[in-house]
């Protein structure tokens, strides 16, 4: 991947997300392999009932810092943020690979719960994080990462950013990833969808069932071909 003279290198390992800018350090976004998935619960579990409709109900009967975290990282200079509002142990991993595709570049923003079976999901079009809507609101382009329920090795697409959708599925597939049209509730085009409420009203809705995110190589593939998309922009 390029970004005007910098080269920027991918590695996946046991070890975690790996990025590195030219010849400085690499730095970490996490585990996505086998081996570090299994070790921090990315070997599915099923998710709990949602106990909260809101944010503010969740922050007055959880504790951030034992329950829940959130992480918001602005790049001043970015055009685009990346966001995984469901990240931790409630879709796992994808608070990872959304921060790798992120990395220096862009801005990120992720909600993780931190205990098993949590109920700390809320659904986008009613996820009102403060931050993550301040964040989201100041970028012409949103992503947002999720994870799909479906079996296999399998990505869908939503969102009401149709332009930016359609170079991602064109970049994803050149790189052997097939992308198939989310439907139903998968969509992505409610206007409240935490995606679709930026600068633009539009956004792109990522979904990874638990399989994909399993495979090392696979990811490796989805973050490089998302990158040299939102690199182009």
């Amino acid at each position: 991947m390029r970004k005007t003279a910098n080269r920027w290198s991918l590695q996946i390992g046991g070890s975690g997300i790996m990025v590195r800018e030219g010849t400085g350090p690499a730095r970490r976004c996490g585990g996505i392999d086998s081996i570090a998935a299994h070790s921090m619960g990315c070997y599915g579990q099923k998710m709990a009932d949602d106990k909260y409709s809101s944010f503010n109900d969740l922050a007055a009967a959880e504790r951030r810092g034992e329950d829940y975290e959130f992480e918001s990282r602005p790049r001043d200079a970015s055009r685009v943020v990346v966001i995984a509002p469901h990240g931790g142990t409630i879709e796992p991993c994808t608070d990872k690979v959304a921060d790798a595709i992120a990395g220096r570049d862009f801005s990120f923003y992720c909600f993780k719960a931190l205990k098993k079976n949590s109920g700390l999901h809320i659904k986008s079009h009613l996820f009102n994080e403060p931050n993550c809507e301040k964040l989201v609101a100041g970028h012409h382009q949103v992503i947002s990462i999720h994870g799909w329920k479906e079996g296999g090795e399998r990505v869908c697409v939503g969102g009401r950013d149709a332009e930016l959708i359609a170079a991602l599925k064109k970049e994803l597939v050149a790189k052997g990833i097939p992308v198939e049209d989310a439907e139903g509730s998968l969509k992505g085009t409610d206007i409240n969808n935490i995606v679709n409420r930026g600068a633009t009203g539009r956004g792109a809705q990522l979904e990874l069932t638990m399989d994909f995110r399993k495979n090392a190589a696979q990811v490796e593939k989805f973050i490089t071909a998302m990158r040299a998309v939102l690199l182009g922009a």
